[in-house]
């Protein structure tokens, strides 16, 4: 897995993202922007967040 910088405002990895995800069982968005604060201050990366579930919950 390619590792970057998906959350700049809070400076929140790919692999920190997909880390929690797994950990713990989240699906959506908002649970991910509550346990990591990626996405919660300018939402520009929103949208890549949401994929990012859905690849790693897909898989």
């Amino acid at each position: 897995m390619e590792d970057y910088e998906v959350c700049t405002c809070n400076n929140i990895n790919k692999s920190t993202i997909v880390k929690t995800i797994l950990e713990k069982g989240l699906t959506t968005l908002e649970e991910v922007q509550n346990e990591t604060t990626a996405g919660t201050i300018c939402g520009a990366c929103c949208d890549e967040i949401e994929a990012i579930i859905k690849e790693v919950n897909n898989s």
